[in-house]
């Protein structure tokens, strides 16, 4: 399963993807033109209200033998490990321009799963957390939005967090906004 986003020409974009397109063919190819908030919505009914759920996310600089290897040897049938591409004009920003620090990041690895009966939620975190830990060695950092564990700010925005930390002291000095990797205010 692959989601393809291109943003700009379509004739350019179909260039782009015709490396991918002579791997092989896919059992459905649904890429398409199509509006930006449209394709973030396909994965709705699969989460719909009541589903639970838990993601947790790492940013890898490059793929190597050894995170294949990784994803492989702890493959889970109840766990999706999804790979977002990274690169491209995000890498044209500076690690220290924004508040994302992880702008040479190549890939970000998330690994969900999703379940009906709460009877369960430890059994499905522990098998995320198990899977996410075979692949931890080959991750620097994670996407701060999509991490269900929501621990290590500090480590994860790394040389910028004392500049976050004086905007968030600036802005939000009471920490109202802390349901997350937090920055705590300066």
């Amino acid at each position: 399963m692959m989601d393809v986003v291109y943003n700009g020409n379509p004739v350019a974009g179909e260039k782009e993807l015709a490396p991918l397109r002579k791997i092989g063919t896919p059992m459905l190819d649904s890429v398409m033109v199509q509006d930006y908030t449209v394709m973030q919505t396909n994965l709705d009914a699969a989460f719909h209200h009541g589903v639970r759920s838990y993601a947790k996310n790492g940013m890898v600089k490059e793929w190597s033998q050894g995170l294949v290897d990784s994803i492989i040897d702890d493959d889970d049938p109840r766990i999706f490990v999804a790979n977002h591409v990274a690169g491209g004009a995000v890498k044209r920003t500076g690690e220290l321009d924004t508040a994302f620090p992880h702008r040479n990041a190549e890939i970000m690895l998330v690994v969900v799963s999703g379940w009906e009966d709460a009877a369960q939620d430890d059994e499905f975190i522990a098998a995320s957390r198990a899977v996410y830990m075979a692949i931890e060695p080959h991750v620097g950092g994670y996407y701060d939005n999509i991490n269900f564990d929501a621990c290590g700010g500090a480590g994860n925005y790394g040389p910028a967090y004392e500049r976050l930390a004086k905007i968030k002291g600036q802005y939000d000095a009471g920490n109202l906004f802390r349901l997350n990797s937090n920055i705590k205010p300066a």
